[in-house]
């Protein structure tokens, strides 16, 4: 491994102390953390340490009145060290998990994980930019996430589009 991506790992993994113990302070204030990349923190080339810490996090931070997202483009990173345990955790104690389009290896690797009926695995394989698969609860919802018109304005502003 490169000293640069043991660095990196080190940083995230230093930041989202810095970031659980701000949660902590104040119980009565809404407040989350976005854990982008998260299989740098949880998948087969982290450790069991930092993996424990995340696992600590989503266990937990409702009780300090905030919420966790984990953010990854691949499910099966979720899952890639330690048999899983640490991505079954965080599926478990999450209220809600959203899926975007999935390939069919991950949809393999979900449907282990979850209770993925045989019409959601093929809808989730051919989900279009902007649907996702929501699990909310018991529930399972198609969506579709549509920008408002400001917003749209500000991405195609940032991807240099003239529309």
């Amino acid at each position: 491994m490169k000293c640069g991506e043991d660095n990196l790992k080190f940083a995230m993994y230093v930041f989202v102390e810095l970031f659980w113990d701000q949660i902590k302070i104040d119980r009565s204030k809404k407040k989350a953390i976005y854990l982008d990349e998260i299989w740098r923190l949880i998948g087969v080339t982290s450790n069991m340490n930092v993996a424990s810490f995340i696992y600590k996090i989503f266990k937990t931070i409702r009780k300090y009145g905030g919420s966790a997202v984990a953010i990854t483009q691949d499910i099966s990173d979720l899952f890639s060290l330690e048999n899983g345990i640490y991505g079954k955790s965080i599926l478990n104690n999450s209220s809600i998990k959203t899926f975007f389009s999935l390939e069919e290896e991950n949809i393999k690797i979900l449907s282990e994980y979850s209770n993925l009926s045989e019409k959601e695995k093929i809808e989730i394989k051919s989900l279009k930019r902007g649907e996702c698969l929501m699990f909310v609860g018991e529930n399972h919802i198609l969506t579709k996430i549509e920008a408002s018109d400001f917003e749209a304005k500000m991405i195609s502003e940032k991807l240099g589009d003239e529309t």
